[in-house]
């Protein structure tokens, strides 16, 4: 990788020295792979994850003491209710009969719930102390007897913490904020809050410890007909020196609020905390300022990400491991983030997430980029916060207030600006420092160090809440209607966990874990973020998950895994699939920016405008990072992009609009919806040259758009054949932004006001402007199929058919969105088809573990989709098919028009562009094979690969005459099994599989 620079943040250019500087002396090439291989195949990159791991998941620090004490000690290893008892000599002798390399120890909290032992457990042992590296230490001792390294929960801000501050004296610092009035008179004041005590995270329980309260004074001046105030800066004064503070000990909330007189938080299993009052009075010279703004500090046990002593810390971590002759081939990075608690939506202040990270660390580099008046942040944060004038006397107190620097539209943006700022800093900062940290650990292991997981821990649009009554909630979470109360990306944002694409460059390969809890995502959306992670990533892999749900509904959603080419944590058991594709994801024409700032504009509102599927996504950071334009097409990495689409980006960068305005000028399309934007991420103004290329003029509001609740946006023009569309509420994400124009064409209007306009440029290119948010909702949330957007990209000419000749359109996207049936195309020109899952309304419990009984009780009331493939005529992609199956098919046809790869269940038989292939005389089980990809194969090794079962024999059609030898893998990957009676005829290889499905390696004679 190349060396670490300060980085982009928004708006600025900055002239500096590199970040840290041992990484500028770093080789820009990372070390060589260690790649497990057979004497038949190879496993490099994401093939390597067929190994999995043995290990254990420690949720009490006994566990591990007890591993290191003796390597025969039986510790249960059960992450559910029951027992699984196992020695540490056990766990290696495992792993090394299965030829796993790496055994995986590190703790996670969130399985404690299962684990009666780990109740009452206070964890005292973090990978950062002496304690643990001495006992990680003797564990890895007798694990080098066999060969084996670890897996460790070792660069995780989540872990780091309690030897730092020890070493460093340094910790984390967190503000909490909460508004209320002040009696200028006599400048008395009285403000109830929260003080949080604990928080609890998958790393166990985190006290928090008071550091002090401030106090600001301030006066406001409503802005009419917005939510906004403005408060001038040099208006807001501290009067910290009149501070008293009153503890009501009986009233608590949380995991104490049960417990009777003062229990020790850190032994209670979650978040607590009590309620205080902030009270005084005096200062009656500072003028006529009648509201006050208290922040109650708190030091956590994490690092100060910021300081000068972050990197040489953990680099001397890493040392420490490394002298202890510890060996890592991997990190456990689950859902990484900064300290916070994983409650949702209950550790809030009348209703706001209101809590944000502000170390000295990050004070000073704030200031560095933005200005020295940043270097005391503390007062900052009232223009964080939202919906705290809840002392008002009118129905102000219930509005989502805000508070702007200067009431002018530019000053309201600026004012934005600020927090994108915040959380891009936060975000880009802690994970540029612990992806320093990973290459220095691979350069003092010599080899790369993988880092499989996601960002995160709570999803958006998973765990944003609606107010669905007595209904499943998680049927509800597809749509912004007026029943929407807020989302937990701020929750994220103010975690610095809010951007996978940026947690990408540490975690490889990467994922989401997007349907989890029981949510269904039937529209797909956390299928498309893993689709436009995984290419971007160092391993070319990212997984869509799911959890939370019954058995059959789990069953069909993993048919869609196998289309989608987002294979999960188990990629052996979506081999067949993985094998034709080429272990890639899905190609799509059309880009999508990610609108990352939409939290930065207010908080309410989530990283999603419309979950829509048939696009890739990318945030603009990463497409001004990745991004060049070649023959008008967007490259990113080995994507590319006829369409780039931006769904609300209210701080472009100069970059971007040069990326747009060389797409237009190469004949490519730009699409802008929502919000014009006035200024770029650096703060100048943008609008002018935006409205150039969109042939538009625009004149900015104080409240972001107009409220359109309930009217009607009807098309004409280029988008004539399309029906009305109606804007559900008076949300930001439904604002529209009109506009004039005089030389672009009319596409979209609401009353008298132009909201759709299309500019064909003089050079081919095209730029549409959409001043409102075209809805898609596939899934039928609200009882109908809602598809403008879909529509809208079809009417631009999106997704057009494989050829001009095609009898229909034949788009992989446009199929997917108007058939019954889900396709995809890949890189290596595969096809993929499985029955769609988006109909099925979720109306069961969403816990890990499930109880048969229950869910079956759940099926009857469903009506299950049928899992079977009928395909007839069916054509996709410049192919047209005969099938019969279920579950996903994938096949590959190679240059000369051949059948050269495929994978199909319960299926006998495939008819593609009118050949027969005839795969057997009754369904199997499992029919699938792919030839040996150049990265896998070994000098006189297999050249094909087979995975098959069932009754009688297979017929695969490998286009090879010579004879070869086939042989059943063994009981590890890659290995050799049993000899398999094979003969060759007309290129045609046949051989009986076993009735279990099983794998098989053909090698020529």
């Amino acid at each position: 990788m190349l060396k670490r620079i300060l980085i982009p943040v928004l708006l600025m250019t900055l002239q500096s020295s590199t970040l840290w500087s041992s990484a500028a002396n770093r080789s820009a090439t990372p070390p060589q792979e260690n790649v497990y291989q057979s004497d038949l195949i190879a496993f490099p990159g994401p093939w390597a994850f067929a190994f999995g791991k043995q290990g254990i998941i420690l949720v009490t620090d006994e566990q591990l003491m007890q591993l290191a004490s003796n390597p025969d000690t039986k510790v249960n290893t059960s992450v559910k209710t029951d027992e699984r008892m196992r020695s540490l000599r056990d766990i290696c002798e495992a792993a090394v009969a299965n030829k796993q390399p790496t055994i995986r120890i590190a703790f996670d909290y969130f399985w404690a719930q299962y684990r009666e032992d780990a109740k009452g457990t206070v964890r005292k042992l973090f990978p950062d102390t002496p304690e643990y590296i001495e006992l990680i230490g003797k564990i890895s001792a007798f694990a080098s007897n066999y060969g084996l390294g670890f897996e460790l929960s070792l660069l995780s801000p989540l872990e780091i913490g309690r030897g730092y501050c020890r070493e460093t004296g340094e910790s984390g610092r967190w503000m909490h904020y909460r508004e209320g009035l002040r009696d200028p008179r006599t400048g008395a004041y009285s403000v109830q809050l929260w003080r949080q005590k604990t928080w609890a995270n998958n790393k166990g329980i985190i006290p928090l410890t008071p550091d002090g309260i401030r106090v600001f004074a301030f006066r406001e001046t409503a802005i009419p007909g917005s939510p906004y105030s403005e408060v001038s800066p040099k208006d807001i004064v501290e009067i910290s020196d009149s501070v008293e503070v009153e503890r009501f000990a009986g009233i608590k909330r949380g995991a104490e609020a049960a417990s009777d007189g003062e229990a020790d938080p850190t032994a209670l299993p979650g978040y607590t905390a009590e309620r205080i009052r902030v009270f005084g009075k005096g200062k009656t010279d500072i003028g006529p300022l009648d509201r006050v703004f208290v922040v109650q500090q708190y030091r956590t046990e994490e690092m100060d990400y910021f300081s000068d002593n972050a990197a040489p810390y953990l680099h001397g971590l890493i040392d420490k491991y490394a002298d202890a002759g510890i060996r890592i081939n991997a990190l456990y990075s689950d859902e990484t983030h900064i300290q916070g608690d994983w409650t949702y939506n209950e550790h809030h202040d009348n209703g706001e997430f209101s809590v944000r990270y502000v170390s000295p660390g990050f004070e000073a580099k704030f200031a560095e980029l933005y200005g020295q008046h940043y270097s005391d942040f503390a007062k900052w944060l009232l223009y964080f916060s939202r919906g705290q004038r809840d002392s008002e006397n009118d129905l102000s107190a219930k509005r989502g207030s805000m508070r702007v620097t200067d009431a002018t539209p530019t000053g309201i943006q600026q004012t934005a600006l600020l927090r994108a700022r915040y959380y891009e800093l936060l975000q880009e900062h802690v994970v540029d420092l612990f992806v320093d940290a990973k290459e220095y650990l691979e350069e003092k292991m010599g080899h790369q160090v993988h880092s499989k997981a996601h960002a995160t821990w709570a999803e958006s649009p998973t765990i944003d809440q609606w107010d669905s009554g007595q209904l499943n909630p998680y049927a509800q979470k597809y749509e912004y209607t007026s029943n929407f109360i807020s989302s937990n990306t701020v929750h994220q944002a103010a975690s610095a966990c809010y951007d996978y694409f940026k947690w990408g460059d540490f975690l490889h390969g990467t994922g989401n874990d997007t349907a989890e809890v029981g949510w269904l995502d039937r529209n797909y959306w956390g299928f498309a973020l893993a689709s436009s992670l995984g290419p971007l990533n160092r391993i070319r892999n990212a997984y869509a998950a799911h959890w939370g749900m019954p058995k059959e509904i789990n069953e069909r959603r993993r048919h869609l895994i196998d289309a989608w080419g987002t294979h999960a944590w188990r990629a052996q058991a979506s081999l067949p699939y993985t094998l034709v594709q080429d272990f890639d994801h899905r190609l799509v024409d059309i880009l999508t920016l990610y609108p990352i700032d939409l939290v930065a504009v207010d908080e309410r509102f989530g990283s999603w405008m419309t979950q829509y599927a048939y696009t890739n996504y990318i945030t603009a950071n990463k497409l001004a990072e990745l991004g060049k334009v070649v023959d008008g097409k967007l490259v990113v990495g080995d994507r590319s992009y006829s369409t780039l689409m931006a769904s609300f980006e209210p701080f472009p960068s100069e970059r971007l609009l040069t990326l747009m305005e060389s797409m237009i000028d190469q004949s490519g399309q730009v699409i802008w919806s929502g919000p014009p934007p006035i200024l770029d991420n650096s703060g100048s103004r943008i609008l002018d040259r935006w409205q150039s290329l969109f042939g538009v003029e625009y004149l900015p509001t104080q409240d972001n758009g107009y409220i359109a609740a309930g009217r009607q946006i009807s098309f004409e023009g280029t988008l004539r054949h399309i029906g009305p569309q109606t804007v559900l509420t008076d949300l930001l994400p439904d604002r529209i932004y009109p506009v004039s124009t005089n030389n672009s064409e009319i596409i979209a209007r609401t009353g008298r006001h132009t909201v759709g306009t299309r500019l064909q440029h003089n050079k081919g290119g095209t730029a549409v402007y959409l001043g409102f948010r075209p809805r898609d909702d596939q899934s039928m949330s609200l009882g109908y199929d809602e598809r403008h957007l879909f529509d809208i990209l079809a009417g631009l000419d999106c997704y057009p058919a494989s050829s001009p000749n095609a009898l229909a359109n034949d788009n992989t996207e446009y199929l997917s969105r108007t058939s019954e049936y889900f396709t995809a195309r890949f890189p290596n020109g595969a096809i993929s088809v499985a029955p769609h899952l988006r109909h099925v309304e979720e109306n069961w419990p969403g816990g890990y573990h499930r109880d048969p009984e229950v869910d079956a009780k759940i099926l009857s009331q469903i009506e299950l989709p049928d899992d079977r493939l009928s395909l007839e005529q069916f054509h996709v992609n410049g192919h047209y098919i005969d099938y019969e199956g279920s579950g996903a098919l994938s096949f590959r046809i190679g240059d000369t028009g051949k059948l050269i790869s495929f994978a199909g269940k319960d299926c006998s038989r495939i008819r593609i562009d009118g050949q027969e292939h005839i795969l057997a005389k009754q369904d199997h089980t499992l029919i699938a094979w792919a030839p040996v990809s150049d990265e896998r194969k070994v000098e006189a090794g297999a050249q094909w690969v087979v995975v098959a079962g069932g009754k009688g024999e297979i017929q695969i059609p490998l286009g090879i005459e010579k004879p070869v030898t086939v042989w059943r893998q063994g009981n590890t990957p890659g290995s050799r099994g049993d000899k398999v009676a094979s003969k060759t005829r007309n290129g045609t290889l046949s051989f009986k599989p076993t009735s279990e499905v099983a794998i098989y390696y053909v090698v020529p004679n």
